[in-house]
Protein backbone atom coordinates (compact mmCIF):
# COMPACT_ATOMS: atom_id res chain seq x y z
CA UNK A 1 0.00 0.00 0.00
CA UNK A 2 1.36 3.40 -1.02
CA UNK A 3 0.23 6.62 0.66
CA UNK A 4 1.17 10.01 -0.78
CA UNK A 5 0.60 13.13 1.30
CA UNK A 6 0.47 16.39 -0.67
CA UNK A 7 1.52 19.34 1.49
CA UNK A 8 2.38 23.00 1.06
CA UNK A 9 1.35 26.54 2.02
CA UNK A 10 -1.68 28.44 0.81
CA UNK A 11 -2.61 28.50 -2.88
CA UNK A 12 0.25 26.52 -4.40
CA UNK A 13 -1.86 23.86 -6.17
CA UNK A 14 -2.25 20.87 -3.78
CA UNK A 15 -5.77 19.95 -4.89
CA UNK A 16 -4.75 20.04 -8.55
CA UNK A 17 -1.78 17.77 -7.89
CA UNK A 18 -4.07 15.35 -6.03
CA UNK A 19 -6.49 15.28 -8.95
CA UNK A 20 -3.70 14.61 -11.46
CA UNK A 21 -2.26 11.77 -9.38
CA UNK A 22 -5.68 10.19 -8.85
CA UNK A 23 -6.53 10.43 -12.56
CA UNK A 24 -3.25 8.77 -13.50
CA UNK A 25 -3.87 5.97 -11.00
CA UNK A 26 -7.41 5.31 -12.27
CA UNK A 27 -6.25 5.22 -15.90
CA UNK A 28 -3.71 2.58 -14.90
CA UNK A 29 -6.55 0.40 -13.61
CA UNK A 30 -6.10 1.21 -9.92
CA UNK A 31 -8.77 2.18 -7.38
CA UNK A 32 -7.05 4.85 -5.24
CA UNK A 33 -8.62 6.57 -2.24
CA UNK A 34 -8.74 10.33 -1.88
CA UNK A 35 -8.34 11.38 1.75
CA UNK A 36 -9.53 14.98 2.12
CA UNK A 37 -8.09 16.72 5.18
CA UNK A 38 -8.51 20.28 3.91
CA UNK A 39 -11.47 21.39 6.04
CA UNK A 40 -11.64 24.74 4.30
CA UNK A 41 -11.82 23.40 0.74
CA UNK A 42 -13.29 19.91 0.80
CA UNK A 43 -13.51 18.42 -2.67
CA UNK A 44 -15.64 15.55 -1.37
CA UNK A 45 -18.23 17.09 0.96
CA UNK A 46 -19.12 20.46 2.45
CA UNK A 47 -16.49 22.67 4.16
CA UNK A 48 -15.89 21.86 7.82
CA UNK A 49 -15.59 18.11 7.20
CA UNK A 50 -12.85 15.51 6.76
CA UNK A 51 -13.50 12.63 4.40
CA UNK A 52 -12.35 9.72 2.26
CA UNK A 53 -13.60 8.66 -1.17
CA UNK A 54 -12.78 5.66 -3.36
CA UNK A 55 -12.02 6.90 -6.88
CA UNK A 56 -13.23 4.58 -9.64
CA UNK A 57 -13.09 6.82 -12.72
CA UNK A 58 -11.23 9.98 -13.79
CA UNK A 59 -12.51 13.37 -12.66
CA UNK A 60 -14.93 15.22 -14.91
CA UNK A 61 -13.39 18.43 -16.28
CA UNK A 62 -16.11 20.62 -14.69
CA UNK A 63 -17.70 18.57 -11.92
CA UNK A 64 -14.63 16.81 -10.54
CA UNK A 65 -14.78 13.28 -9.14
CA UNK A 66 -18.06 11.40 -8.83
CA UNK A 67 -18.97 11.57 -5.14
CA UNK A 68 -20.75 8.34 -4.24
CA UNK A 69 -20.79 6.83 -0.74
CA UNK A 70 -18.00 8.94 0.78
CA UNK A 71 -16.95 8.51 4.39
CA UNK A 72 -17.40 11.91 6.04
CA UNK A 73 -16.56 13.10 9.55
CA UNK A 74 -17.78 16.30 11.21
CA UNK A 75 -15.04 18.75 12.19
CA UNK A 76 -17.19 21.86 12.36
CA UNK A 77 -14.80 24.60 11.26
CA UNK A 78 -12.85 25.70 8.20
CA UNK A 79 -9.65 26.13 10.19
CA UNK A 80 -7.83 23.20 11.87
CA UNK A 81 -6.46 25.52 14.55
CA UNK A 82 -9.89 25.99 16.14
CA UNK A 83 -9.63 22.47 17.56
CA UNK A 84 -6.33 20.80 16.68
CA UNK A 85 -6.93 17.90 19.04
CA UNK A 86 -10.19 16.97 17.29
CA UNK A 87 -8.50 17.46 13.90
CA UNK A 88 -5.73 15.00 14.79
CA UNK A 89 -8.22 12.55 16.28
CA UNK A 90 -10.33 12.50 13.10
CA UNK A 91 -7.17 12.14 10.99
CA UNK A 92 -6.37 9.00 13.00
CA UNK A 93 -9.95 7.74 12.58
CA UNK A 94 -9.77 8.13 8.79
CA UNK A 95 -6.41 6.36 8.74
CA UNK A 96 -7.80 3.49 10.81
CA UNK A 97 -10.86 3.06 8.57
CA UNK A 98 -8.67 3.14 5.45
CA UNK A 99 -6.30 0.55 6.94
CA UNK A 100 -9.21 -1.75 7.80
CA UNK A 101 -10.57 -1.43 4.26
CA UNK A 102 -7.19 -2.32 2.79
CA UNK A 103 -7.11 -5.48 4.89
CA UNK A 104 -10.30 -6.81 3.29
CA UNK A 105 -10.14 -5.17 -0.14
CA UNK A 106 -7.10 -5.90 -2.28
CA UNK A 107 -7.98 -3.21 -4.85
CA UNK A 108 -8.01 -0.57 -2.12
CA UNK A 109 -4.68 -1.80 -0.80
CA UNK A 110 -3.04 -1.84 -4.23
CA UNK A 111 -4.58 1.52 -5.15
CA UNK A 112 -3.22 3.27 -2.06
CA UNK A 113 -4.31 6.77 -1.08
CA UNK A 114 -3.64 10.39 -1.97
CA UNK A 115 -3.94 12.72 1.03
CA UNK A 116 -4.86 16.35 0.45
CA UNK A 117 -3.88 18.52 3.42
CA UNK A 118 -4.57 22.07 4.57
CA UNK A 119 -2.20 24.90 3.75
CA UNK A 120 -1.39 25.47 7.41
CA UNK A 121 2.24 24.36 7.61
CA UNK A 122 3.64 26.18 10.66
CA UNK A 123 3.28 25.65 14.40
CA UNK A 124 0.38 23.34 15.25
CA UNK A 125 -0.30 22.96 11.52
CA UNK A 126 3.13 21.42 11.05
CA UNK A 127 2.52 19.13 14.03
CA UNK A 128 -0.75 18.03 12.40
CA UNK A 129 1.21 17.02 9.29
CA UNK A 130 3.70 15.17 11.45
CA UNK A 131 0.75 13.38 13.08
CA UNK A 132 -0.80 12.51 9.71
CA UNK A 133 2.28 11.00 8.08
CA UNK A 134 2.74 7.97 10.39
CA UNK A 135 -1.04 7.55 10.74
CA UNK A 136 -1.28 6.85 7.01
CA UNK A 137 2.25 5.41 6.79
CA UNK A 138 3.03 8.13 4.23
CA UNK A 139 6.47 8.24 2.72
CA UNK A 140 5.85 10.58 -0.19
CA UNK A 141 5.46 14.34 -0.03
CA UNK A 142 4.44 16.74 -2.81
CA UNK A 143 3.51 20.48 -2.76
CA UNK A 144 0.41 22.68 -3.02
CA UNK A 145 -2.73 24.78 -1.63
CA UNK A 146 -4.82 26.09 1.38
CA UNK A 147 -8.31 27.13 2.58
CA UNK A 148 -10.38 28.70 -0.19
CA UNK A 149 -12.33 31.95 0.08
CA UNK A 150 -15.84 32.29 1.47
CA UNK A 151 -17.42 32.24 -1.99
CA UNK A 152 -16.06 28.76 -2.61
CA UNK A 153 -17.52 27.49 0.68
CA UNK A 154 -20.96 28.79 -0.26
CA UNK A 155 -20.74 27.25 -3.72
CA UNK A 156 -19.79 23.83 -2.31
CA UNK A 157 -22.69 23.89 0.17
CA UNK A 158 -25.07 25.09 -2.56
CA UNK A 159 -23.99 22.17 -4.76
CA UNK A 160 -24.75 19.78 -1.89
CA UNK A 161 -28.39 20.91 -1.76
CA UNK A 162 -29.09 21.94 -5.36
CA UNK A 163 -26.60 19.95 -7.44
CA UNK A 164 -23.94 21.12 -9.86
CA UNK A 165 -24.91 24.11 -12.03
CA UNK A 166 -28.65 23.66 -12.15
CA UNK A 167 -28.88 19.86 -12.06
CA UNK A 168 -32.19 18.56 -10.76
CA UNK A 169 -31.72 18.43 -7.00
CA UNK A 170 -34.77 19.60 -5.06
CA UNK A 171 -34.06 20.18 -1.37
CA UNK A 172 -36.84 20.13 1.19
CA UNK A 173 -37.72 22.60 3.92
CA UNK A 174 -39.53 21.33 7.00
CA UNK A 175 -39.97 22.04 10.70
CA UNK A 176 -38.17 20.20 13.48
CA UNK A 177 -39.24 20.44 17.12
CA UNK A 178 -36.52 21.34 19.61
CA UNK A 179 -37.57 18.35 21.71
CA UNK A 180 -36.96 15.92 18.83
CA UNK A 181 -33.25 16.64 18.44
CA UNK A 182 -30.14 17.04 20.52
CA UNK A 183 -27.60 19.60 19.31
CA UNK A 184 -23.96 19.77 20.35
CA UNK A 185 -20.89 21.87 19.76
CA UNK A 186 -17.58 20.03 19.96
CA UNK A 187 -15.09 21.79 22.20
CA UNK A 188 -15.66 23.87 25.31
CA UNK A 189 -14.27 27.43 25.58
CA UNK A 190 -10.73 27.65 26.93
CA UNK A 191 -10.43 28.59 30.58
CA UNK A 192 -7.39 29.18 32.79
CA UNK A 193 -5.65 25.98 33.90
CA UNK A 194 -6.24 27.01 37.51
CA UNK A 195 -10.01 26.82 36.95
CA UNK A 196 -9.99 23.34 35.42
CA UNK A 197 -11.19 20.36 37.52
CA UNK A 198 -8.43 18.33 39.11
CA UNK A 199 -6.80 16.04 36.55
CA UNK A 200 -8.33 17.77 33.50
CA UNK A 201 -6.25 19.52 30.84
CA UNK A 202 -7.07 21.97 28.07
CA UNK A 203 -6.87 19.05 25.61
CA UNK A 204 -9.79 17.38 27.41
CA UNK A 205 -11.99 20.42 26.89
CA UNK A 206 -11.35 20.37 23.12
CA UNK A 207 -13.11 17.01 22.80
CA UNK A 208 -15.96 17.86 25.14
CA UNK A 209 -19.52 17.77 23.80
CA UNK A 210 -21.31 20.96 24.76
CA UNK A 211 -25.15 20.89 24.51
CA UNK A 212 -26.58 23.77 22.48
CA UNK A 213 -30.04 25.17 23.17
CA UNK A 214 -31.66 26.29 19.90
CA UNK A 215 -32.03 30.05 19.62
CA UNK A 216 -32.18 32.69 16.94
CA UNK A 217 -28.40 32.71 16.70
CA UNK A 218 -28.63 29.19 15.26
CA UNK A 219 -30.20 30.59 12.07
CA UNK A 220 -28.17 29.90 8.90
CA UNK A 221 -25.80 27.52 10.67
CA UNK A 222 -24.85 24.29 8.91
CA UNK A 223 -25.50 21.22 11.07
CA UNK A 224 -24.05 17.75 10.58
CA UNK A 225 -26.45 14.86 11.12
CA UNK A 226 -24.50 12.25 13.10
CA UNK A 227 -25.00 8.59 12.26
CA UNK A 228 -24.80 7.63 15.94
CA UNK A 229 -27.84 5.72 17.24
CA UNK A 230 -30.53 7.99 18.64
CA UNK A 231 -30.60 6.02 21.90
CA UNK A 232 -26.84 6.34 22.46
CA UNK A 233 -26.14 7.80 25.87
CA UNK A 234 -24.21 11.04 26.12
CA UNK A 235 -22.52 11.91 29.35
CA UNK A 236 -19.17 12.16 31.04
CA UNK A 237 -16.77 9.85 29.22
CA UNK A 238 -19.45 8.65 26.79
CA UNK A 239 -19.08 11.20 23.99
CA UNK A 240 -16.57 9.15 21.99
CA UNK A 241 -19.29 7.45 19.95
CA UNK A 242 -20.55 10.77 18.62
CA UNK A 243 -17.08 12.24 18.03
CA UNK A 244 -15.94 9.23 16.01
CA UNK A 245 -19.17 8.47 14.15
CA UNK A 246 -19.38 9.50 10.47
CA UNK A 247 -22.10 11.89 9.43
CA UNK A 248 -25.02 10.81 7.25
CA UNK A 249 -25.84 14.25 5.87
CA UNK A 250 -26.20 17.96 6.50
CA UNK A 251 -28.98 20.46 7.06
CA UNK A 252 -29.08 24.25 7.26
CA UNK A 253 -31.22 26.04 9.83
CA UNK A 254 -33.22 28.66 7.92
CA UNK A 255 -35.45 29.91 10.76
CA UNK A 256 -35.92 29.48 14.51
CA UNK A 257 -39.15 30.15 16.43
CA UNK A 258 -38.39 30.14 20.13
CA UNK A 259 -42.05 30.60 21.09
CA UNK A 260 -43.28 27.46 19.34
CA UNK A 261 -39.96 25.66 20.00
CA UNK A 262 -39.56 24.81 16.33
CA UNK A 263 -36.78 25.37 13.81
CA UNK A 264 -37.04 25.16 10.02
CA UNK A 265 -34.27 23.30 8.19
CA UNK A 266 -33.20 22.93 4.58
CA UNK A 267 -32.51 19.27 3.84
CA UNK A 268 -31.53 17.33 0.70
CA UNK A 269 -34.16 14.71 1.58
CA UNK A 270 -37.77 14.94 2.83
CA UNK A 271 -38.70 14.60 6.49
CA UNK A 272 -37.99 13.00 8.90
CA UNK A 273 -34.34 13.44 9.78
CA UNK A 274 -32.50 10.09 9.50
CA UNK A 275 -30.98 10.63 12.96
CA UNK A 276 -31.59 13.16 15.70
CA UNK A 277 -28.10 14.01 16.97
CA UNK A 278 -26.91 17.21 15.31
CA UNK A 279 -23.46 18.80 15.47
CA UNK A 280 -23.17 22.54 14.91
CA UNK A 281 -20.52 24.01 12.64
CA UNK A 282 -19.17 27.53 12.81
CA UNK A 283 -20.08 27.76 9.11
CA UNK A 284 -23.13 29.73 7.98
CA UNK A 285 -24.98 29.45 4.69
CA UNK A 286 -27.71 31.81 3.48
CA UNK A 287 -29.98 30.16 0.93
CA UNK A 288 -30.71 32.75 -1.74
CA UNK A 289 -32.78 30.47 -3.97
Amino acid sequence: MVSVMVVGPTDVGKSTVCRVLLNYAVRLGRRPTLVELDVGQSSVSVPGTMSALCIERPADVEEGFSVQAPLVFHFGSTTPGTNIKLYNKLTSSLAEVFSQRCEVNRKASVGGCIINTCGWVKGSGYQALVHCAPAFQSGGVVERSKDCPRESWDEKIREYFYGFRGSSFYPHAFDVCFSDVRIYKIGAPSIPDSCLPLGMSQDDTQLKLVPVSPGRDLTHHVLSVSSVDDDAEVGAGQSRGILESPVCGFVVVTAVDTQTQVMTVLSPAPRPLPRHTLLIMDIRFIDLK
